[in-house]
């Protein structure tokens, strides 16, 4: 199979069933901090298909936070209000795993919301709406800003203007996210650190997390360029460390914007494989932020195409193999349960870590 830097790879379930594994650690809880939902031509992962890849993958992952991917968007009405359906959408399925028929996890317990943020200052109303409509759960917002001049380099359907977090009508928007007790997911590639970082610094009440590691680009005109790039993600990725409103994602390997080749093989890749491929970035992002602004989440059903469920949470316990106690916890689950307020882990029981 010939990788292609399309937005998603394909989910091929007949060759995700080549390799399973019996799930590492299976005591340790797990909020996965990212995901999605859809129903589109690229495919279904919806309730079911997400429910079923936790159940089978033996890990006990206890809540979820959903993540706007313009998922059920409004058909009618103002442009502005129209991301609150992906919001009426989520909560419809968290209260679907509320009822228990899909197990124990808390699916959908935070939701992060798709509305511009260039609305500035209009954009009160339609967060107001949102906190309505989500029964509770809304806890912040993120657009579409990973954008590079490289027509190769791609990761999304849709393609941001260069330099959108720094524009006045986004900054109001933002600013109106930290008035309402909202934090600012965002996904750029490593060339566009500097920027999330000058945001950070112009409104230092404001919460943002750091998708996917920071993006650093594995394709296009970084193909052959995997050390240089890594230094330069180091570099932005330590200064933004700095500044204490920024949290991270150790996610988002399964993109192809990242480089991994993994999807090219008969076989899908064992957890060792994956571990030994991301240690580097793993092990510069928690000595950069610190475990407690540090989360693992999963990005499916995207990086589905790469690797299945169960073995995404080995590899990243694989990763955390020689953290202690404290630091696994804060990865696994407490950082991501104090970023989005989850209630569902509050009493979390004492569990056995068994090592990896």
């Amino acid at each position: 199979m010939e990788i292609v830097n399309a937005p998603h790879l394909a989910v091929r379930e007949e060759w995700l069933e080549h390799h399973q594994e019996t799930a590492l650690m299976p005591e340790l809880p797990i909020v996965d901090a990212h995901h999605h939902l859809w129903d589109r031509q690229s495919g279904v992962y919806l309730t079911s298909e997400f429910s079923r890849d936790i159940q089978r993958s033996g890990h006990q992952v206890r809540s979820s936070v959903y993540i706007q991917c313009r998922s059920m968007l409004r058909r009618d009405g103002p442009e502005a209000f129209r991301p609150i359906g992906e919001i009426e959408f989520a909560s419809g399925v968290a209260a679907m795993f509320d009822s228990g028929h899909y197990g124990q996890t808390a699916g959908c317990e935070a939701i992060v919301g798709g509305a511009s943020l260039l609305a500035g200052d209009e954009l009160l109303p339609v967060i107001e709406l949102m906190m309505q409509r989500s029964g509770g759960r809304l806890r912040g917002m993120r657009n579409p800003l990973a954008w590079h001049p490289d027509p190769r380099v791609v990761s999304s359907p849709v393609t941001p203007p260069a330099g959108l977090a720094a524009s006045p009508a986004f900054r109001r928007g933002a600013a109106c996210l930290a008035r309402a007790g909202l934090s600012l997911d965002v996904w750029v590639y490593h060339t566009q650190l500097d920027e999330i970082a000058e945001l950070a610094r112009a409104l230092p009440d404001l919460h943002i997390i750091v998708d996917h590691c920071g993006g650093p680009i594995g394709t296009g005109p970084f193909a052959d360029k995997k050390q240089q790039v890594f230094q330069a993600w180091k570099t932005s990725i330590t200064a933004l460390a700095a500044l204490p409103n920024v949290s991270v994602k150790i996610s988002g390997f399964g993109m192809t914007v990242m480089g991994y080749p993994f999807a090219q093989s008969a076989t899908p890749p064992n957890s060792l494989t994956l571990s030994q491929a991301w240690q580097p970035l793993f092990d510069t992002l928690v000595d950069a932020f610190g475990s407690d602004r540090c989360m693992f989440a999963s990005n499916f059903p995207v990086d589905k195409g790469m690797f299945s469920y169960g073995v995404f949470w080995n590899a990243c316990k694989r990763l955390a193999g020689h953290a202690s106690l404290a630091e696994r916890e804060n990865l696994f689950w407490r950082t991501a349960a104090a970023r989005y307020r989850l209630s569902s882990l509050e009493n979390t029981d004492e569990y056995e870590i068994k090592s990896a």
